[in-house]
């Protein structure tokens, strides 16, 4: 066990647990998954419907990314940017918190920003027959209807109402390009003299 040990590294917690029975003593080598530790990267895109409750039935193959976190929760928001809704694994909105925690928290600015990026955030849990429940005012916020998108976004999943999705991410061959070359090269659109 050894070996598997120092394989996982930092992604175990090992305890002994030291039992007398009579005369005898065991002493045991406990083992704990630290899923704080995983840097786990969501992939594949998914179709789903939601009920008239908000419920979303999670697709397999996206129930056993999530498997090794399942038991932290998730916390959901309205994205800041985008028409959808993020759904954050515990320990990745507890990073991002810390990260808001070093700003001034007496520069107005800061708390704006803070305000709003935090907005209609709940926790959430996936059921054990792996539905998402979102509260109603949350799926407004997202303007989900019954169609849904979910689509990895790095730590964290985006759920899309699933015509909005096809609209984001519905552009011109050119478009797909330039963008590409803004992002991955860092260069500017073109005829942009600053």
């Amino acid at each position: 066990m050894q070996k598997g040990v120092q394989k996982w590294g930092n992604l175990l917690t090992k305890w002994l647990l030291v039992v007398k029975c009579g005369n005898n003593i065991y002493i045991f080598e406990l083992y704990k998954l630290n899923t704080s530790n995983l840097d786990i990267f969501f992939f594949g895109t998914f179709n789903c419907k939601a009920d008239a409750k908000g419920r979303i039935m999670l697709p397999v193959a996206l129930r056993n990314q999530v498997a090794p976190i399942l038991k932290d929760g998730f916390f959901i928001k309205k994205s800041y940017l985008s028409e959808c809704l993020e759904l954050y694994p515990a320990y990745e909105w507890h990073r991002v918190m810390a990260e808001l925690n070093e700003k001034s928290r007496f520069d107005e600015e800061n708390l704006q920003f803070i305000r709003m990026y935090t907005a209609g955030l709940r926790q959430v849990e996936v059921d054990s027959t792996g539905r998402l429940l979102i509260p109603k005012d949350i799926i407004s916020l997202g303007g989900i209807t019954k169609e849904v998108v979910i689509a990895p976004i790095g730590k964290r999943l985006e759920i899309w109402d699933k015509k909005a999705y096809d609209e984001s991410i519905n552009a011109s061959k050119e478009e797909k390009v330039e963008l590409a070359k803004r992002v991955m090269l860092g260069k500017k659109p073109s005829g942009d003299v600053s």
